[in-house]
This record gives structure tokens, C-alpha cells and sequence, in this order.
């Protein structure tokens, strides 16, 4: 019940962020208005297995996309991956100070508030080796919520782009029979112990079908309930921040999210440069944000959203398999530092 209660208070959120003409409003609104009821202390929340389920359904309307061309495509990525492997660890180095310098964190609070991967993955292995849980969640929540705003906002206002909204037109419903699809690339992708298994799983299967001759067109405004869903779902990670450590964390977050912006920009200039990539792609690419969120602004910018979300699962792949030497050599720097 209280997912569905949420769920309509993001809908209003969104209905008024649409009259007010703000840009990604089926997403900004319900992010803005629940997470100010979260803060301010109303029971939101937003069932995981929901969020889950509509991120895997934003998987599988991606994939629908997907053209035989783009495997040749993926090859010449390359350089951009190497940008993005630079543009992460120049990211981390600098947000790790901020916070052990600034902040006066200890080390392994610092870099795992500063880490741009999956939230729960971050803040549960940030605990195991001793971090502040409750600082690093956070930390993360906020960068996550300010990359979505700040994001929206950048491609709202820049020139020659702009926002585009889902069609509310009823679209072919027959082909709504698909999404059954979305939990067996789930399944599948859980299986194959995959990273983002709930969106990449019904994602690929989405794609191996458009590959072939089936030809999926899911309605558009079923991209309006994603919007919400995700939406509400960020607002809600905030319930039960105490405020008086939100804006404490908040000082350090805005200051470390806006220099992770910061960094993505000057190596999107970087990649625009060397491989000729659009500067607007190479930027979403590179932004510390989630790849579902990324994706979704992706598509209403009118972005190849399969190259943003490449290198975004890329960055995945490499910060999970990267984690444990990472946290061996953190063990071993707290050893030193005793």
C-alpha cells in the first residue's frame, strides 16, 4: 500500500512539473516532490521490486532499438571507454578528498561516498570494512538525485538540444504482451551472475529480438509510468535521513557531485575531440549518474541512448571487478594508518 501511495503522490508530482512546463517533468517531479516528503518525514516508499521490475522495462524498450549495425559500432567505442576509465578514476581521486579533507572522513567513508557505482552494492561493502553506512548512503542519494536534476536541466538549456516527453497516445497494446519477457531476462541475467541484472537481462533479450524479424513497438506512454516509478524511487531513498546529518552531508555532496560534473565535461570535450563523438553524447556518457536515469534522459534528448548505456555498464563492469583489490588496498592503508 505504501508503494501505491507513493506512487500517486509522484504522479501529482509529475502532473505538476508538467503544468509548470519544467523539463523530464514524469521524472523530475515525482524525484522532487517525494523526496521533500521524505525529508520532511512522511512514510514514502518505494517497493524494490517495483523499481526493479520498470528498470528492467526500461531495459527492454531499449533493446527494441537495437540495429544489426551497432555491433560494429560497439568496436569503435573503444577510445571513449578509456576516456571514461580516466574520467572515473580523476572523479574518484578528487571526491575522495573533498571528503577525508574537507569533510574530515575517514578514508574508507571517503572513497565509497565517492565511488559512482550501484548504491547498494557501495554502501553495503563500505560498512563491511568499517565505513559511516548512514554518511555513504547519503552521499550517494545525493549524487545520484543532484546528476538527475542538474543533468535535466544542462540538456533543458543547452542549444540545438532539448526535452522531449513520452507520447500519452495509446500505441499498439498488443505488444504490451511482451513485458512478460522482463522477468525471464531477469531471471536469466541473475543467473549469469550479470551486474544490473534486472535491467541488462531483459535488455539483451530485447535486442536479440529486434536482431531478428520480430519487431516490438511498445506504447510510449508506457515510458510515463517508468518516469514516475524511477522517480518516486530516488525521491523515496531519502525517508528517515535525519536532517540535521542531510545537511551536513549535503555541503560536501553538492560541492563533490558538481566537480564530478565538472570532470565529465572536460573529458566529454576530450572524447568529442579524439573520436568525433557528439559533445552532448560523450557528456551523458561520463556523468556520475545512474545508467537507468541516464538512459531515460538519453531517449528524451533525442541521444543514441545504446552509447550511453554502454559505457555506463562498462564503468559497472570495471568498478565491480575492480572492487576487491580496491578494498584489500583500503584494508591495508587503514592498517598503516593505525
Amino acid at each position: 500500500m505504501k508503494t501505491a501511495y507513493t506512487l500517486i503522490i509522484g504522479v501529482l508530482g509529475g502532473w505538476v512539473a508538467w503544468w509548470l512546463g519544467l523539463p523530464l517533468p514524469w521524472m523530475l517531479g515525482p524525484l522532487i516532490l517525494v523526496m521533500i516528503l521524505a525529508i520532511k518525514g512522511v512514510p514514502v516508499h518505494v517497493n524494490r521490486q517495483a523499481n526493479q521490475f520498470f528498470l528492467g522495462v526500461l531495459g527492454f524498450w531499449l533493446g527494441t532499438g537495437f540495429e544489426a549495425g551497432l555491433l560494429k559500432e560497439l568496436a569503435t567505442w573503444y577510445p571513449s571507454v578509456l576516456v571514461m576509465l580516466l574520467s572515473v578514476a580523476v572523479t574518484l581521486i578528487v571526491n575522495t578528498l573533498v571528503f577525508k579533507k574537507l569533510a574530515g572522513l575517514d578514508i574508507i567513508t571517503s572513497v565509497f561516498s565517492s565511488l559512482p557505482g550501484t548504491m547498494n552494492a557501495v554502501v553495503i561493502q563500505g560498512e563491511k570494512l568499517g565505513g559511516d553506512a548512514r554518511w555513504i548512503a547519503i552521499a550517494q542519494t545525493l549524487r545520484i538525485a543532484l546528476v538527475v536534476i542538474s543533468t535535466s536541466m544542462i540538456f533543458y538549456f543547452m542549444p540545438g538540444q532539448g526535452l522531449e516527453n513520452p507520447s500519452t497516445e495509446l500505441g499498439k497494446l498488443t505488444h504490451l504482451g511482451w513485458l512478460a519477457l522482463v522477468p525471464v531476462g531477469w531471471w536469466l541475467a541473475k543467473q549469469l551472475r550479470l551486474p544490473m541484472a534486472e535491467f541488462l537481462g531483459p535488455m539483451l533479450i530485447s535486442a536479440s529480438l529486434s536482431l531478428t524479424i520480430v519487431d516490438i513497438e511498445l506504447p510510449s506512454w508506457i515510458m510515463i509510468i517508468t518516469f514516475v516509478v524511477l522517480g518516486s524511487g530516488i525521491g523515496s531513498r531519502f525517508s528517515g535521513a535525519c536532517i540535521t546529518q542531510l545537511l551536513k552531508v549535503s555541503r560536501y555532496a553538492v560541492l563533490a557531485t558538481s566537480l564530478g560534473m565538472l570532470i565529465a565535461a572536460i573529458f566529454a570535450f576530450v572524447t568529442w575531440k579524439l573520436t568525433a563523438i557528439p559533445l552532448s553524447h560523450a557528456f551523458l556518457a561520463l556523468v556520475p549518474g545512474g545508467v537507468g536515469e541516464m538512459a531515460l534522459i538519453a531517449t528524451a534528448a533525442g541521444i543514441n541512448p545504446i552509447y550511453v548505456v554502454y559505457i555506463h555498464l562498462i564503468r559497472l563492469f570495471v568498478l565491480i571487478l575492480s572492487a576487491p583489490l580496491l578494498s584489500y588496498l583500503l584494508t591495508r592503508y587503514q592498517r598503516k594508518h593505525l
